[in-house]
């Protein structure tokens, strides 16, 4: 079943104990886990600054403000790292069974992420010429056409495409567009080559998420443009 709730705490007194609980397993395990030390040793060295300020703002007759504001300080950077801790080292990680990593997150935790959502838009693609066989794209989302910009739903854009002479025609479906690209950025550089300067580049683009299910969006129409 997947998790609905963070598994993270939100009280301070929670966080300080599960964090114990967590790093003790983590220790006891990382050689069968296959978890370095170098791996471990940010989210340890974080720890041991945030232990002493909980338990100096615990006591809240003689903690100070700044005490509080060191607290606060170290308790977001010790969050940000366990979460990208445990997204490096843990989850996924399959060395480590269901029973150990109910223990590590204390609840029973789906190690998948959410399936990808369908996708349903087409980018906009912009070309533009910069010189010696290369061009610049900028795909754009129906929803904001007025920058560069991918969707939340994909992690790439792809782009097939072929070159050739003046006046010839392109293919009519894009699986036979022979050449691929794909970019993780919504704006990039895509080569040619020099040797096809004069040609004609026709490419059809689609946004992709490389999720499991792979989702991948409809191709847009060919869109052609002069190789400089």
């Amino acid at each position: 079943m997947p998790q609905k709730e963070d598994w993270i705490p939100k009280r301070n007194d929670d966080i300080y104990n599960k964090l114990r609980a967590y790093l003790g397993l983590i220790q006891a395990n990382k050689v069968a886990w296959g978890i370095a030390d170098a791996a471990i040793d940010p989210l340890l060295a974080l720890q041991a600054e945030f232990e002493p300020l909980y338990l100096k703002i615990s006591d809240k007759r003689r903690r100070t403000a700044s005490d509080v504001t060191a607290f606060n300080d170290c308790k977001k950077r010790l969050l940000a790292e366990w979460r990208a801790f445990h997204k490096e080292e843990v989850r996924g990680n399959r060395k480590i069974s269901p029973q150990d990593l109910a223990a590590l997150v204390g609840k029973e935790y789906d190690t998948e992420p959410s399936p990808a959502p369908v996708i349903t838009d087409t980018p906009y693609a912009a070309l533009r010429t910069v010189g010696r066989g290369k061009f610049e794209v900028r795909a754009q989302t129906t929803e904001d056409a007025t920058r560069a910009s991918m969707p939340a739903f994909a992690n790439l854009i792809e782009c097939r495409f072929v070159v050739l002479e003046q006046g010839d025609i392109p293919p009519d479906n894009p699986e036979n567009f022979t050449k691929k690209e794909v970019s993780s950025r919504a704006k990039f550089i895509l080569h040619v080559g020099e040797q096809n300067a004069g040609k004609k580049f026709w490419g059809v683009f689609r946004w992709v998420h490389t999720g499991k299910p792979k989702q991948e969006g409809p191709w847009t129409d060919p869109i052609s443009i002069t190789i400089g």
